[in-house]
Formats: C-alpha cells, structure tokens, sequence
C-alpha cells in the first residue's frame, strides 16, 4: 500500500497540475510559457534525480531513501500553497520532483527486497498499473478541483495523502539493508560520481527543451555541459569507483538492451499526448472534455494490462511476452500512420488501444525481468536507471514529436482552414515512432537468442 500510493501520488502530480495553467497564469500574473516551467521544472528534477536516488538507496538504505522522498515530497506541496509568484512556484516544484524520484525510483528495489520471485512480476505490474491510473485520473481531479476551488487546491489535497505514506512506509517498510562501508576516498567519488549523474541529466534534459519555441545557444551550451558530466562520470569509473549507475547501464549488455528499450518506447508512445489533443479537436472537430475523455482511455488500458502482465510473467516466466508487447506498439504505431479522417474516432480509438495494450506489457515485462535479475546490492540502481531511461525518453519523445509535427502543421494556417497538415503531421510523428519501436524489437529479439545461445552452449 505504501508503494502503490507513493506511485499514485507522484503520477498525480505529473498530470494533475497540466489542468491549472490557465489558472496560473491569471492567479500569479504570469505568462503562457513561464507557466509551462511549473511542468517543466518538475519533470527535470525527477528525471536528473531519480538514478542518484536509487544508488543511494544502495548506500544508506532504501527505507531511509523512501520515507524522506516522501517527507520531501509532501512538504514542497504545502510550499507549493503559499507561492506568491511564478518562480516560487517553479522552485518549489523543483523540490517536490527530487522527492518523487527518492520515492519512486526505489520503489521496484523494495518490492524486490520484500517479495519472492514467483511473485515479482505481478507487484511490478500493479505499480505500473497505479501509475497510469494516476496519469489518466490526473487532469480529471484537477478539473473537478478547479470547478471547486482554485488551482492551490491540487497542491493542499497531496499533502494528507503525503502524510499517511510517510507513517505507512515509517511503519511497514522493511529495515534497510545497506551496503559495507566505503573508505573516506571511495565516499568521495561516490559525491562526485552522484553530482555527475544529476548533472549529466540535467543539462540534457534542458538541452532538448526549445527556449522561446526555438533552439538557441543555451541548448547547445546546455548538451555540452550533458557531454562533459558523463566523461568525468566515466573517467571516475578508472579511479577505484566500483560501480557507478551509468557504468553499469554501459557495461552490461542485458540491462543496457533493456535500458535503451525503455527509452524507445517511452519516446514513442508520448506522440500520443503531442499530437492526440491536435488531431482530436482540430481534424475530428471533437470538443476538449470528449477528446479528453478519448486520450484518458489509453492510461486505464495500460493499467489493465499491466497488472495481467504481471501475473503471466510469474506464471510463464518467458521474455516472448516483452516481444508480445513490442508487436502491439509497432502495429498500433503502423496503424496510425496510415490513419485518415474517415476512420473517425473508433480508428483512432483502436491504434491508440493497440498501442496501450503493447505498452502495459512490455513496461511490465521488461522491469520485472529486469528487476528479478538484478542482485540486491544493485538494485536500487537499477530501479533508478529504469525510471531514469523511461523519463529520459518521454522527455526526449516531447521535443521530437512536437519538432517533427510543428515541422508539417503551419499552426496558423491549420486554425483557420487546412486539417489535412494535423493528419500529415500526425502520421508523420507515428512514422518516427515506428522506427523507434521497429529498433526496440530487433534489439530485445537478438538479445533473447543470445542468452539463449549462451544458455545452450553452457
């Protein structure tokens, strides 16, 4: 229960707040773009924090990682509250995603700690189950708490929740299970190591985010800051540093497959929150409470899957199910790629349910085959890394996608009369996906024959 609803909260607050923008920006007098930084800021920070926290966890403890993500977490909400102005506002958000990642990227470590193998499979599913439970709820308790109240309401009604996970996870969580002790020296690089990985991220994650709609010259200073943090992370690898997160991603090979696959994937099915609210209400005529309606179908196919997927992982325990789910994603994507606007919503319905059944699956599949392979002085690592290449993905999928539609649909021309440029574009965006998620297969189908080579040979 302390997991799933730590899971809950943190995906709540990723889509909840998408609802308030208009509010923010009449409440703190703000503007459109400063007050996309509210989403930003927090997707930045949980993404950069997230494979820190899970080494940590390996360090210190995954229960002491866990509950002060969650003390954290909940007190940047009540800060949220009080904001006066916009980048207060920014900041604190800032401080509740590195609290989410403290949170959430040891969540599989602990299940993996607490739970048998037979029974992995279905825990890591009903937490990607709450997860997209929580994404596809998100924009609908936050509109019913607009309609109530104002836009500090979605921050003030996580905080009791915050606070009943904290004395659930204070109470319940298994005690931790760290690691030796490091010498002053090794300590030292672990710092600097853990400072190169938050950087690393950071500076990425902001390279591909456009500044005023364009790229400019903070982007490229930006990646070359990315570039420099992961050279020095690497040449620490060479000083006594044992194991770093990012090493191990690099170093061996199963978990770099099924690390890169995450990030294909999670780049591909974010076209469907780029383009879907576009071609819903512009080429569709849709309105924006049935096209949301339309879009949360998705995020409760994925739930349903995911949990189903979980069981039959524990049962079979065969990786043909991550193929499975990568086949449903590419046919889905195919699917969309041709669509037109005479399939109507029940075609687009059916490629986006296609892709939602894939994506369950293979999320599934994938981290639990990961995470039952992972030993426990690792595993709050590689928890960490496979929240990390999942966020990566969905961020580096947002900037794409958006450049690939904005590229085909003139925006000011399709607003007043041409819808075919938004089928164009949406087709177009589902192109590149499918590339992505064609790579995905061919990679975890060679990986599977070479272990089982492996496996025959020895």
């Amino acid at each position: 229960m302390a997991l799933c609803l730590a899971t809950l909260l943190n995906a709540l607050a990723v889509s909840s707040v998408n609802m308030a923008l208009p509010e923010l920006v009449a409440g703190l007098q703000t503007t459109y773009s400063r007050a996309q930084w509210v989403i930003v800021a927090f997707m930045i920070f949980l993404t950069a924090a997230l494979a820190v926290a899970g080494r940590a966890s390996d360090q210190v403890g995954r229960k002491k990682i866990f509950i002060h993500g969650v003390l954290i977490f909940t007190l940047a909400n009540l800060l949220c509250v009080f904001s006066q102005n916009i980048w207060m506002l920014v900041l604190f958000r800032a401080l509740q995603g590195i609290g989410a990642a403290m949170s959430t990227g040891v969540a599989m470590a602990i299940a993996s700690d607490v739970l048998p193998k037979s029974r992995l499979g279905r825990a890591v599913g009903l937490l990607g189950s709450v997860s997209a439970l929580g994404t596809g709820s998100g924009p609908v308790l936050g509109g019913l708490l607009l309609e109530i109240a104002s836009w500090q309401a979605i921050f003030l009604i996580q905080v009791p929740l915050g606070i009943l996970i904290y004395f659930l996870g204070l109470k319940y969580l298994p005690d931790d299970r760290t690691g030796a002790n490091s010498p002053k020296g090794a300590r030292a690089l672990n710092i600097l190591s853990a400072f190169c990985i938050f950087s690393a991220t950071l500076f990425y994650t902001l390279s591909i985010k456009p500044v005023n709609d364009y790229y400019g010259l903070l982007n490229i200073v930006s990646i070359v800051f990315a570039g420099v943090s992961l050279w020095l992370l690497w040449r620490l690898r060479f000083k006594g540093h044992r194991v770093s997160p990012i090493a191990l991603a690099f170093t061996h090979y199963p978990l770099t497959i099924n690390l890169g696959t995450n990030f294909l994937v999670a780049a591909s099915v974010m076209s469907s929150l780029v383009v879907g609210p576009f071609y819903l209400t512009l080429a569709l005529g849709l309105d924006f409470s049935l096209a949301g309606f339309v879009m949360s179908a998705g995020s409760f196919t994925v739930a349903i899957c995911s949990t189903v997927t979980g069981r039959i992982v524990d049962r079979f325990k065969s990786r043909a199910t991550v193929l499975f789910g990568l086949l449903c994603l590419i046919l889905g994507a195919l699917g969309m790629v041709y669509l037109r606007v005479s399939h109507g919503v029940g075609g687009y319905l059916l490629c986006t349910a296609t892709m939602a059944v894939g994506y369950g699956t293979y999320l599934s599949a994938n981290n639990a085959f990961t995470m039952s392979n992972a030993g426990e002085q690792v595993r709050g690592s590689i928890s960490g890394l496979l929240n990390l290449f999942r966020n990566l993905g969905l961020l580096t999928g947002a900037a794409l996608m958006s450049m690939v539609f904005a590229s085909v649909a003139d925006f000011p021309q399709v607003s007043t009369s041409d819808y075919g440029l938004v089928v164009q574009g949406l087709n177009r965006v589902y192109a590149l996906a499918l590339l992505f998620l064609l790579t995905a297969f061919v990679a975890q189908g060679l990986s599977i024959l070479l272990s089982r080579f492996k496996n025959h040979t020895s």
